[in-house]
């Protein structure tokens, strides 16, 4: 797979990222964490250290979230598959019985 080389800025600082992922992606990903970074240095007076690790948690904690949506979903997805196949078996069990009444 190739490789991207991407130049991100996250609190006025650059960084060159290597990565196997779109470009676009990657700075979305930057910006988001500098936005998240802005968001708790704003409103505290952190280090960039320590917000960095509270964004970090923030971050993680949302990826974990939408995790578990993806999961039930799955599962909700599951069963309304096998709900579908039960359904389809029983409409072709009917329809050979309404074959069955008509060749009477």
């Amino acid at each position: 797979m190739e490789k991207n080389k991407v130049t991100i800025t996250i609190r006025n600082q650059k960084y060159t990222v290597i990565s196997s992922e779109a470009p676009d992606d990657i700075k979305a990903l930057a910006d988001k964490v500098d936005k998240k970074l802005s968001e708790i240095m704003t409103s505290s007076r952190l280090t960039l250290a320590e917000a960095l690790v509270l964004a970090s948690l923030d971050l993680a904690n949302e990826a974990r979230i939408n995790e578990q949506t993806v999961n039930k979903l799955k599962s909700e997805m599951a069963g309304y598959l096998e709900d579908a196949e039960k359904a389809m078996i029983e409409r072709d069990k009917l329809k050979r019985e309404l074959a069955k009444i008509k060749d009477k």
